[in-house]
């Protein structure tokens, strides 16, 4: 499990609507208490301090096999519990989910896997919690000719 905390920032807000065109948000700085895009926490991976140190991913992706298959993201989903807002202060805890398999002509023994997140308040309640499932591939994905 690995775990990180941040706390949503007003600027952080204003550049992420700004990139994904949120129209409500644009203008000037959202105050405290502000609810947040609801694709904000998405990009909470940015405040991990580990993410991406020597160009590695961190998390659920940095123990993902990179010598042979291929690691697809195939599936990511959110339950909210609460709006998040401006000036929260959330911690993100990462752990592993279901383990399940299957077989494929084309790429071998597909491994799936889910990474579970779950953010909590300042208060420990969770705000959000996320499930996404990576498949890893036993083989590169080729084109049906045997060749990658």
């Amino acid at each position: 499990m690995t775990s990180h905390e941040f706390r949503v920032e007003p600027g952080h807000v204003l550049a992420f609507a700004r990139a994904v065109g949120d129209e409500n948000l644009v203008a000037a700085s959202p105050a405290v208490g502000t609810v947040v895009p609801t694709t904000f926490p998405s990009a909470a991976v940015q405040y991990d301090p580990k993410h991406m140190q020597g160009m590695r991913a961190s998390g659920a992706l940095a123990d993902s096999p990179h010598d042979r298959g291929s690691v697809l993201h195939a599936e990511q989903h959110f339950e909210y519990s609460r709006p998040v807002r401006v000036g929260d202060q959330l911690t993100v805890e990462e752990f592993e989910g279901r383990r399940w398999r299957k077989e494929s002509r084309r790429a071998g023994s597909l491994n799936f896997r889910e990474v579970v997140k779950e953010y909590r308040d300042q208060s420990g309640e969770i705000v959000i919690r996320s499930r996404m499932v990576l498949v890893e591939t036993e083989f590169a994905v080729s084109d049906g000719t045997g060749s990658t």
